[in-house]
């Protein structure tokens, strides 16, 4: 009977191969949830300034869409606190129907590539 007392340099090779390849797995995993995480932030809060200027739009009620331009756009870097959207506030009179009008806001990021669209309809 022999008996062994440690691992081959072969069986060493192995087991470090197969750890090497386990930890790459893992990173791979890890990058692409931190991916999702900042996908998934840049998205919540694009809805929510979307949201929030639709409030706005509401609160100033009816009449003032009916008075407002057809289009205005909040700019990259003018959103306090959020230098990295544009927000797009756009109003359309008599739609669906004639005495009604639709408010549509389109918040982007990431220089265009990506966008929320919100919209409402207003009634007198």
């Amino acid at each position: 009977m022999t008996n062994h007392k440690g691992l081959t340099l072969l069986e060493a090779v192995i087991a470090m191969a197969l750890f090497f390849v386990a930890v790459l797995a893992l990173a791979g995993v890890a990058i692409t949830a931190s991916k999702g995480a900042a996908a998934s932030k840049h998205l919540t809060t694009a809805v929510t300034l979307a949201q929030d200027k639709l409030e706005q739009v509401r609160s100033a009620g009816y009449d003032a869409g009916l008075t407002a331009s057809v289009e205005t756009t909040e700019a990259y870097d003018t959103i306090p606190d959020f230098p990295l959207y544009q927000r797009v506030v756009g109003m359309q009179p008599g739609r669906p129907v004639p005495g009604l009008q639709t408010a549509t806001v389109t918040v982007s990021w990431a220089d265009d590539r990506h966008s929320v669209t919100v919209s409402t309809i207003l009634a007198p």
